[in-house]
């Protein structure tokens, strides 16, 4: 295959990290695969804003057809066309992004008064805006990005530059450089070039690229692919100290890099040791006369690469303090060097591999906690010595063959575009999760919640993930990766294990496939021989649910958490009620299933490192059973996939309701085949639907299956199992949704999915149990009550079931989003 890699080539020339990426691409990829990449670079200047259009439209009319395949990795050579355009995203121009100066103008047109800041602009835009030339920029912008935009929109602004229709004073000032119009019109050209029809597949440089505003379309999947540096490092690394101890650091000396709080830091220390600066920059004057009086201070000027891996090498240690740097190739070259990095918590990508007190110091970025991390790494050579050792273990898997086999051999196909997700290659973390069925694609709440949280767990924390799971007998076994990051390895039932699980499940009269795991996966040899397969690779094991933790404990040497959805001993003992009430063989079996229950449970909770669960309730319990330590578990709520999940308001539902020929009220319940659900829909079959026969009701989910809902009142249907889209259309056109829960134990994951699409919710105060919707955001109504509820909801002004549901929304995105919780589970374990 031809890779056509196009960059752009800044004016003035200057070699930083995007350079280092392009040339060791380039070279790698010639070097180490079959295709032949070549690197297409154009003089991009961008010292005003002229300049930088003319730039983003030269990448524009680039025609590389000749080409099978095209990489870009910033603007503005993104604006290449190419039917199998790749993106491997770096950086946009960050001073229009992330770093725009006036953020809290941003959200407001750019041909809006409130976006301007000054008067003088503010009254200059009510005028301007009637303009025709800028009437017609407004109309472009305000339209969906689209290719064939392209060149009106290029003339139209071209004209407005070059003073055609507007004196030249009028159009600077209109298009200043950062200002509204400028990043509007950027934002716009990048949205065109980087739209899901314009690019084939999705890449970052980090983590941190991925959380910025606005740097990728909406829902698109996106991989993290770690590089390494283009250094040279010799074959044999020479650790040998310098003869004076030093601190080494290379970079740009210009604001963003910090420069001056390191030597404000450094100046604060009284160590015999050196601080050694490398590299140029607008800067270099002002950070001379800062560290004037302090000899310990040097500055190198321009070193060569050569120099710099020689340097890396002999350091005690490297400082590199940006501020929400889009990667730090710095910090992955000190740590191959093996040396710890000193560095900020707000340093952006330079924190996905330094770990506080593991491979480098992460403080805050003040200069006494700095100072402090200095004088540490100066006065404890030997620590400082050990700490390099694991950071250059944590990088280890960057490397260039790594780096583009994900790049170039796996980037389109390891992405299907099902998973709005970004995958973290991560420092080498690896979770082990044991559970007793599989989650993918996920029907039921325990699925939803397993696959996306553990989802969320690959893409936010940069950890792979393996799903250990039993699959029903003679499904077949499979390992697949279900979501960037996420694997799950299903074993199926071996004919033993099966064969007593059958006869478990007759005995009780109640399915309890999961009791027959907590000994039958002894049964399974396949299971057990990938237990030993991936134990020795797992950093942290989880027993997701406690079924299997005596496997965990038998096979698993690293420390393991248990992820409790309920508390199953209080669930399972309602599930078995009636065989504990029948005396005879029936009820010593159900009490001896009950007590393996307890028994795993308690193992669980015990010797496990940490319990997540869902609820504060359910820890309390624990606690309470098991005489826990009171500081033992944290909450990791039941979220809701909001990027799946659009928001409909009350007017686009009702437009939805006429559009499907909606004649009367429709009422949702959605549940599994779980008892607590059960006793719902009973609820909602035996008493509320006869109570309210104007109202539809419609149940869906796997509780349809069960025997007693195939013969139900004239208004009642059963759905069954729906797929993402049907659910996505029941969301959006139902008058409201149900939550009628009694018992049970964790929190209703169902409730969220109501919540974030805008549907107004009717929930007895249980099923709010660990949510806490208030009741300005959800009618919330016990068991006796209800069909007055009802009626009262679906009569209420439309203003008022309005305001609920965007309370609703609004405390959902707050709360209960999957990127937050998993990273607040990270900084309580940071």
């Amino acid at each position: 295959m031809k890779i056509a890699l196009v960059a752009p080539s800044g004016v003035p020339f200057a070699v930083g990290g995007a350079e280092k990426l392009w040339w060791g691409l380039l070279h790698h990829t010639n070097q180490l695969t079959d295709h032949q990449m070549e690197l297409i670079k154009l003089p991009s200047p961008e010292r005003n804003f002229a300049e930088l259009m003319t730039s983003y439209e030269r990448f524009s009319q680039l025609d590389l057809s000749h080409f099978d395949r095209v990489i870009s990795t910033k603007y503005p050579a993104w604006m290449v066309g190419h039917p199998e355009h790749y993106l491997y995203l770096q950086h946009t121009l960050r001073g229009l992004y992330d770093t725009y100066p006036w953020p809290g103008r941003a959200a407001f047109d750019a041909f809006s008064p409130n976006a301007w800041p000054g008067d003088k602009s503010r009254r200059a835009i009510r005028l301007l805006r009637h303009h025709p030339d800028i009437r017609r920029l407004r109309r472009l912008l305000a339209a969906r990005p689209e290719r064939e935009q392209l060149p009106e929109l290029f003339a139209c602004v071209n004209r407005l530059l070059q003073g055609r229709t507007l004196p030249r004073r009028v159009s600077d000032k209109l298009f200043v450089f950062p200002g509204p119009l400028s990043r509007a019109v950027i934002h716009h050209l990048d949205a065109i070039a980087t739209a899901p029809g314009a690019i084939t597949s999705y890449a970052a440089i980090s983590q941190n690229v991925t959380r910025r505003a606005h740097y990728f379309p909406r829902g698109v999947p996106v991989k993290v692919i770690h590089h390494p540096s283009d250094l040279a490092w010799p074959e044999t690394p020479t650790e040998a100290p310098s003869p004076t101890p030093y601190f080494f650091t290379v970079s740009r000396l210009d604001a963003p890099k910090r420069l001056d709080l390191l030597v404000r830091a450094f100046l604060r220390t009284e160590i015999d040791a050196q601080l050694w600066i490398a590299g140029t920059g607008p800067m270099a004057e002002t950070l001379k006369t800062l560290a004037a009086d302090d000899a310990r201070v040097r500055f190198l000027g321009f070193v060569r690469d050569s120099d710099v891996a020689r340097l890396y090498q002999h350091a005690l240690a490297v400082p590199f303090l940006p501020f929400d740097e889009d990667y730090g190739l710095i910090t992955v070259e000190a740590m191959q060097a093996g040396k710890p990095v000193i560095t900020t918590r707000d340093a952006g990508g330079v924190n996905e591999f330094v770990r506080h007190g593991e491979t480098g110091w992460c403080v805050a970025p003040e200069p006494d906690a700095l100072a402090e991390a200095l004088t540490e790494a100066a006065s404890e050579p030997a620590k400082t010595h050990a700490m390099g050792v694991k950071a250059r273990r944590a990088v280890a898997h960057v490397t260039w063959p790594d780096t583009v086999r994900e790049l170039i051999e796996a980037l389109g196909t390891s992405l299907n575009a099902h998973f709005p997700t970004v995958k973290g290659l991560g420092a080498g973390a690896h979770w082990l999760v044991l559970n007793t069925f599989p989650v993918y694609p996920p029907m039921g709440g325990g699925q939803s919640r397993m696959f996306h949280f553990y989802r969320h767990v690959a893409s936010e924390l940069g950890v792979k993930v393996t799903l250990l799971v039993l699959a029903p007998e003679n499904s077949g076994e499979q390992c697949r990766e279900i979501a960037p990051g996420l694997w799950e390895h299903r074993i199926p039932l071996s004919p033993e294990q099966a064969q007593k699980q059958r006869a478990l499940n007759k005995a009780l009269e109640v399915p309890v496939d999961d009791i027959a795991a907590v000994e039958g996966f002894r049964d399974n040899p396949r299971f057990i021989a990938m237990l030993k397969y991936y134990a020795p690779q797992a950093t942290l094991g989880v027993c997701a649910h406690p079924y299997l933790v005596h496997a965990m404990g038998e096979y698993v040497n690293a420390p393991f958490w248990y992820e409790a959805h309920n508390v199953e001993s209080r669930l399972k003992r309602t599930i078995l009620t009636d065989a504990l009430a029948q005396g005879g063989d029936v009820a010593v079996q159900a009490h001896k299933a009950l007590a393996a229950v307890e028994n795993a449970e308690q193992r669980a909770c015990v010797e496990s490192e940490e319990i997540i669960a869902c609820a504060e309730g359910d820890l309390i319990d624990f606690r309470h059973a098991y005489a826990l330590p009171a500081n033992k578990g944290q909450v990791v709520p039941n979220c809701a996939d909001l990027t799946q999940l659009p928001f409909i308001d009350v007017d686009q539902r009702l437009r939805w309701q006429q559009r499907l020929q909606q004649t009367r009220p429709v009422a949702l319940f959605l549940g599994s085949w779980h008892g607590p659900n059960l006793e719902a829909a009973d609820f909602i079959c035996q008493t509320l639907a006869p109570a309210c026969p104007e109202v539809v009701f419609l149940l869906a989910g796997s509780l349809c299956d069960h025997p007693q809902y195939r013969h139900l009142p004239p208004n009642v249907r059963a759905l069954g199992r729906v797929s993402d889209r049907e659910l996505k259309v029941l969301l959006a056109s139902v008058s409201v949704a149900l939550n009628p829960m009694f018992s049970g134990s964790g929190s209703n994951l169902k409730m969220l999915d109501y919540t974030a699409s805008g549907v107004p919710v009717l929930t007895t105060a249980f099923g709010n149990r660990g949510l806490d919707f208030s009741e300005q955001a959800v009618w919330i109504a016990e068991q006796h009550d209800w069909p007055r509820a009802l009626r009262e909801l679906l009569d209420a002004p439309q203003h008022e079931r309005h305001a609920h549901v965007a309370l609703a929304r609004e405390r959902t995105e707050e709360v209960f989003s999957w990127p937050l919780a998993v990273r607040r589970l990270a900084d309580c374990h940071s």
